[in-house]
């Protein structure tokens, strides 16, 4: 069998992600996150939600590096990461690492499976007929 180092290097850069997602995500869930993390989520009002958040947050990392779950997981965690930069963005601060952790998911799900971009390798829609009525 071949091995297949892209697929490898998708899976690296899931289990980094997922990774960072479970640590995190433990935090908030168990109630050991560093206070400035949850100063910071209780000044955007999300301070009541900790534990939703970091459940949902571990459960997408998780999802994320199971291989038979990784496609559900690759939805999952755009949309983590996808709310967090909005999060940031309403509040006028850096959005870099959720937007470098958001690359880091798409890139690891295109070196993992090339179907992954599925959508951009049909050809164009051919043009409709209306419907005679």
């Amino acid at each position: 069998m071949k091995i297949s180092w892209t697929r490898i290097a998708g899976h690296v850069l899931h289990t980094l992600v997922g990774g960072v997602m479970l640590m995190a995500g433990s935090g908030k869930a168990f109630g050991f996150a560093p206070q400035e993390i949850v100063e910071s989520m209780s000044k955007h009002g999300l301070g009541d939600k900790l534990q939703l958040i970091g459940g949902g947050e571990m459960l997408s990392g998780l999802l994320l590096i199971i291989p038979w779950t990784s496609s559900l997981g690759v939805l999952l965690t755009s949309s983590f990461w996808g709310g967090a930069i909005c999060i940031h963005m309403a509040h006028n601060e850096s959005y870099l690492v959720p937007a470098v952790l958001l690359v880091m998911t798409w890139v690891g799900a295109v070196l993992r499976d090339r179907r992954a971009l599925w959508s951009f390798d049909r050809p164009a829609a051919l043009p409709r007929t209306p419907l005679a009525g």
